[in-house]
């Protein structure tokens, strides 16, 4: 083995933190290694390339995507798309940087289209959210969700919301973009959005 261990768990933390603060396409191994304090080579030892440990950092998120459909599918039309929106939210909230890389990364969005597992999820989830009679308003709808959905996450704006409000808020959005009901009473009726009768939250 090389000067200095990498076990894969921290390289793929390292990694994650340095691939939201300088994108996956500004992150060298270099870098990598200098984060976990060994030489590259004990890198390369793990992983033979970047696209590698870029796989691997984001395959955590794609499990959950498919965890998450794989419920919904149990689920009517209706309800399987506001199941789907709010359980985006909820992982966006409780895995900010992850779903940060996986939805507004160039270089990742393109691996993913790439990979063959990655873009079947990502397809799934998609006609999952445009419904079962989908048009091109609500692919754009969608579109818009999916890559606005990590937006107030990582917003300033937001830091005051506790995670419970800013799941809510995210959800309540999302359904809204998207037609669906309410949810748990958002969005306010002050806010101009027609509600409609909520759905229970899943």
């Amino acid at each position: 083995m090389p000067r200095g261990d990498a076990p894969p768990e921290r390289v793929r933390d390292v990694a994650l933190s340095l691939f939201h603060e300088h994108g996956v396409a500004g992150t060298s191994l270099q870098m990598i290694a200098d984060g976990l304090g060994v030489a590259k080579a004990a890198v390369y030892y793990r992983y033979r390339t970047k696209d590698d440990i870029v796989r691997a950092v984001l395959a955590p998120a794609f499990e959950g995507f498919d965890r998450l459909l794989d419920r919904a599918d149990e689920q009517d039309d209706i309800d399987r798309v506001a199941f789907v929106v709010d359980g985006l939210a909820r992982q966006a909230v409780e895995n900010r940087e992850l779903y940060a890389v996986v939805l507004r990364d160039v270089t990742a969005a393109q691996l993913q289209r790439e990979d063959g597992p990655q873009a079947d999820t990502f397809r799934r989830l998609r006609d999952v959210l445009r419904g079962s009679e989908p048009t091109p308003s609500a692919s754009v709808r969608v579109g818009i969700f999916l890559s606005g959905l990590m937006g107030p996450a990582m917003d300033p704006d937001t830091a005051t919301l506790t995670d419970t409000e800013l799941e809510g808020a995210i959800a309540g959005a999302g359904r809204a973009l998207l037609g669906l009901p309410s949810w748990n009473g958002w969005p306010p009726a002050t806010s101009g959005i027609t509600r409609r009768p909520s759905l229970s939250k899943h």
